[in-house]
């Protein structure tokens, strides 16, 4: 069970990220910031210091959620597609269930210098998420699964970007459901290729 200074940030974060998705980062006043959340300044600049770092602690919890997520899946899976599957699935569903929040990450990382705050993504967290798919691929190739011809690191790039582009195309235009099946399916291709046998 999560402590009451733990529900209330992610309440807070909630509530600062409505601001940010309706008017963006530079649209969003700290005084939008203190109105969504019920926050006074004083508070909300001692537990995020600006609106810059309440930015940045929104990314965070972006990329810890969707790790944490990926990890949980990973109990009990010992194929390298199963763990794969069960990472597409994690980050389909952190997708569905967080769709501003996932459009924030994105809009970030395609952000023109100027347009979000210096260092708002966490390089650390970021290699953190992909270093785990590039384990489990790492592990594919060692148990024979996966065609040790290639990089890891190309391998993992395809799996991930893959499962990167069925996420951004859902969310510009949504088609079907981002759930396990499509998880199934983006990795039996990845693993099958689209040659005909």
């Amino acid at each position: 069970m999560q402590s009451k200074p733990l529900r209330a940030r992610e309440t807070v974060l909630a509530s600062a990220l409505k601001a940010f998705a309706r008017r963006g980062y530079a649209g969003t006043s700290m005084q939008d910031i203190l109105r969504a959340t019920g926050l006074s300044k004083p508070t909300a600049y001692y537990y995020f210091q600006s609106k810059a770092g309440l930015f940045r602690a929104i990314l965070a919890f972006a990329y810890d959620e969707s790790f944490r997520l990926m990890e949980s899946g990973l109990k009990g899976k010992t194929t390298c597609q199963a763990r794969l599957v069960e990472v597409a699935a994690a980050l389909f569903d952190f997708a569905a269930r967080h769709q501003n929040l996932t459009r924030l990450v994105f809009a970030t990382v395609f952000a023109l210098p100027g347009e979000i705050p210096p260092n708002s993504i966490d390089p650390s967290k970021r290699q953190r998420n992909f270093e785990l798919v590039l384990q489990i691929v790492r592990a594919g190739q060692k148990a024979g699964e996966l065609d040790s011809a290639y990089a890891t690191v190309e391998l993992a790039h395809g799996i991930f970007g893959a499962i990167s582009h069925q996420i951004r195309t859902h969310l510009i235009q949504p088609h079907g459901a981002l759930d396990r099946r499509r998880a199934e399916r983006i990795v039996a291709l990845f693993y099958n290729g689209a040659r005909k046998q």
